[in-house]
């Protein structure tokens, strides 16, 4: 059995406040394993606080930073994409003028890739985190 300290019962804590932060505990909740954590003697205490909760592990982290990375690359793609429509539908205008359907067109071609790249951007919800057993 190993012995958990000061620094070890603070670093769970912090971990169960950003767990509480990401949306995956409620405030009675993080009470609760807060107390669980101030009152363990063991890193096996420890442990019960987080029953339930998904563990920060290097793939996890490995995940994220490739999604930020994917993030980051489509967000740049959209704002060349949309930069370029907006030239090619400004152009167009004073070349020619612009009818109705002509900017419907250009509407729906700019809201496709924004729709999904939105899609991309949004957080997983709390409820896809399985709660404590």
């Amino acid at each position: 059995m190993h012995l958990s300290g000061d620094a070890d019962r603070d670093q769970a804590a912090a971990a169960l406040r950003e767990h509480f932060a990401r949306g995956r505990l409620t405030l009675d909740e993080l009470s609760e394993r807060i107390e669980i954590v101030f009152r363990s003697r063991s890193r096996e205490d420890l442990r019960l606080a987080f029953r339930g909760l998904p563990e920060f592990t290097a793939r996890g982290f490995a995940a994220t930073a490739a999604r930020a990375a994917a993030l980051v690359l489509f967000t740049g793609a959209w704002l060349l994409f949309s930069f370029a429509l907006l030239t090619v539908l400004a152009l167009t205008a004073i070349i020619h003028g612009v009818s109705g359907p002509e900017l419907a067109g250009f509407a729906l071609v700019w809201l496709v890739p924004t729709y999904f790249l939105r899609r991309l951007w949004r957080r997983p919800s709390a409820r896809q985190f399985p709660r404590g057993a």
